[in-house]
């Protein structure tokens, strides 16, 4: 089976999308929704409004049936008018009874809102992948599946709770978001960052996923460039402009973000050394403590000291909330 590097990647970070309520809006409004070191995702159930962020030339639309996911890198404004999304205020909005966010006055908009919860330690790897925002409308060919899940979530959510609501409106969630990310991919973006850029690229997708299949191979950039169908120094010059670092160096990070994992398992140094491609584990060892700041060995101790004391690195926990 090939190897399918989007769910590998959300797999490793854990990625899990929740549901923060809804957004409704009427009248003349306005509103900045700042920065929250997360992922976010908007999507538009009834009536429009204008979407502006940092970097924009101008407000955008955003109409129902969009969907906007965010790295969290730069403050989403909102607005009934073009406008109106600049000097928004940040007030805060706090819930109805039903989970509710109300500005201005009546229903012209209504808006979901929900956050990417992601482990700790692996935030880097899904924000840095992410472009600012990513913009997915109910004009695209996937929008016909990303609409039916909208209405399957606006129609669990509607009271009386229904039995296993729980359950089923977080699975829609998740694929609400997965399902997003895909659409994206498939539109093969050219001018925006990151990992996920490089998952539509046709030339750089065989060899990230001969890499991520094989991540214990000893991969040289001859192989590599072999597997995208290019010559080597054409393969290594458009890595480097897609991924922002050189292939072996993408190599080295993906295999110690694998071995991160292994050791928070409880495997030893030697066993990851071994399972990652390195036949020396002070080699390991070395490569691992230059790309994440420790030894294999402390860290390993720490994710057991974390496990012992019943913690983990993620947030789920916390309440979220993308308003």
């Amino acid at each position: 089976m090939a190897t399918d590097l989007l769910s590998e990647l959300l797999a490793l970070v854990r990625a899990r999308c929740s549901l923060s309520g809804r957004l409704i809006a009427g009248g003349s409004w306005g509103r900045r929704f700042d920065n929250l070191d997360a992922v976010k995702i908007c999507a538009a159930i009834e009536g429009s409004c204008w979407f502006f962020m940092a970097g924009m030339a101008e407000p955008l639309p955003f109409e129902r049936g969009d969907i906007l996911v965010m790295n969290g890198s730069r403050p989403l404004v909102l607005a009934s008018e073009p406008h109106l999304t600049m000097d928004a205020p940040t007030t805060p909005l706090a819930a109805d009874g039903n989970g509710n966010y109300r500005l201005g006055e009546g229903n012209d908009f209504v808006m979901l809102g929900g956050m990417v919860k992601i482990d700790e330690g692996d935030q880097p790897l899904l924000l840095g992948g992410l472009p600012p925002f990513i913009r997915v409308t109910g004009a695209q060919l996937e929008a016909a599946s990303l609409g039916w899940l909208l209405g399957q979530i606006v129609l669990e959510m509607e009271p009386p709770m229904r039995p296993g609501g729980s359950i089923i409106l977080a699975e829609l969630a998740q694929l609400l978001f997965v399902q997003t990310l895909r659409a994206y991919v498939l539109q093969s973006p050219t001018n925006d960052g990151g990992w996920l850029k490089a998952l539509g690229d046709r030339r750089l997708a065989p060899a990230l996923a001969a890499m991520h299949a094989e991540p214990s191979r000893a991969w040289n950039l001859e192989d590599l460039a072999k597997e995208a169908g290019m010559s080597r120094t054409t393969f290594v010059v458009h890595f480097r402009e897609v991924m922002g670092v050189p292939p072996l160096t993408y190599l080295t990070n993906w295999r110690m973000r694998l071995a991160q994992r292994k050791l928070s398992a409880g495997a030893s140094v030697a066993e990851v050394a071994d399972a990652i491609g390195y036949t020396s584990e002070s080699a390991f060892a070395h490569a691992f403590k230059r790309v994440t700041g420790a030894a294999p060995g402390s860290y390993r101790k720490r994710a057991d000291e974390r496990r012992s004391m019943g913690l983990c690195d993620t947030a789920d926990d916390e309440p979220a909330t993308a308003f």
